[in-house]
């Protein structure tokens, strides 16, 4: 019978790690790549992740990454921690009852208050089902259609070049609207440095609105997107007339037939104006556009009000059908039952390990 063992992640894991990711995924290189696993596990500024392996035989069978985090609240601050990069080999995975051992245990680790991981379509109705796990809340997709080539070739398998060349009048008007409407809000966004001072400030701030907010620092910020070797993207510092209004996080990549412009993080000053929010729209969709991307595209937690902010006109919420699965939030709590009950919580893209 497979036993389960919990220990911090160490460069001595790397090997078991690897061999069964290999097993499952070939050659996938978000899986296989040893620079981007140890990025992810053994680099974090919040610390190592913890390793929760099941094993038979001396042989690595099973596994799960418990990656650190802080979450802050109005009250206090508390070690919580992302499941991530759960897989149990074939031959043990044909009965729920060695996938329900690892699960439970990553829920067991006494150092986090907290725990919290999504799912896929085979997981959701094992976690919200057979587990019953608290799912306060579920992220909603937004975006805009920047290349009509894109989408259709998504749809119909053949990308049709000519259309962007009809829709380019279009896009030039919005890429002009977006100069205008930055420029009558005196925005000025750049990749500027952010100060510790700055960071801390409007964490503070955004607080009273956003419920509780994982930590952003510089440290996370520079690990999570400057430093990642597969997954780098840019921060963008914001400012109107010379004070501080928060930041974006963008990354083009390539996801099936399309090039995504994807905001993967976002904090910005609550009592900033709508008509700010509303020019930081338009610039992101310029930014696409220039990028020559098909689509703009976000996720965010549509019952935080802060975060709903920065997602109105003329992005559009996007169908959970027309994505591959949908993102639940599912929760485990430590001591502090009513720590996993508020769904309130600012989460974005870069808060989990999608891209």
């Amino acid at each position: 019978m497979a036993q389960i063992s919990v220990e911090n992640f160490a460069e001595t894991d790397m090997e078991g790690y690897l061999d069964l990711s290999q097993q499952e995924y070939g050659d996938s290189i978000t899986t296989t790549d040893p620079c981007h696993i140890r990025w992810k596990h053994l680099e974090s500024p919040f610390g190592v992740s913890s390793y929760v392996s099941l094993n038979e035989n001396d042989r690595i069978v099973g596994r799960a990454l418990i990656q650190p985090r802080t979450l802050r609240t109005a009250v206090k601050s508390y070690h919580i921690a992302s499941v991530m990069d759960l897989l149990i080999n074939r031959e043990h995975r044909t009965t729920p009852v060695n996938f329900i051992k690892l699960t439970k245990a990553c829920g067991n680790i006494g150092k986090y208050d907290l725990v919290f991981h999504t799912s896929n379509e085979r997981t959701f109705p094992l976690y919200s089902k057979l587990l019953a796990f608290p799912n306060p809340f579920s992220l909603q997709a937004y975006g805009f259609p920047v290349r009509l080539a894109g989408l259709l070739c998504s749809v119909i398998g053949k990308r049709i070049d000519a259309l962007d060349w009809f829709t380019a009048p279009f896009r030039r008007l919005i890429e002009g609207a977006a100069y205008l409407v930055s420029s009558a809000a005196s925005l000025s966004i750049a990749g500027k440095p952010i100060s510790d001072s700055e960071l801390d400030t409007l964490s503070e701030k955004s607080l009273r609105l956003s419920g509780p907010l994982l930590a952003r620092t510089n440290e996370f910020l520079k690990w999570r997107f400057n430093d990642a070797p597969l997954w780098p993207a840019t921060v963008y510092r914001i400012d109107r007339r010379g004070r501080f209004l928060g930041y974006v996080v963008l990354r083009k990549m390539e996801l099936g037939s399309l090039n995504h412009f994807v905001l993967m993080d976002f904090l910005i000053d609550p009592d900033a104006p709508l008509f700010v929010y509303v020019a930081l729209r338009f610039w992101l969709i310029a930014k696409a556009s220039a990028a020559k991307a098909d689509t703009l595209f976000t996720m965010i937690n549509p019952c935080s009000a802060y975060s709903r902010k920065c997602v109105g006109f003329p992005l559009m919420g996007i169908p959970e059908k027309l994505l591959p699965h949908g993102t639940p939030i599912f929760v485990r709590a430590g001591a502090d039952k009513s720590l996993g009950l508020d769904g309130a919580m600012h989460l974005t893209l870069g808060d989990l390990d999608y891209f």
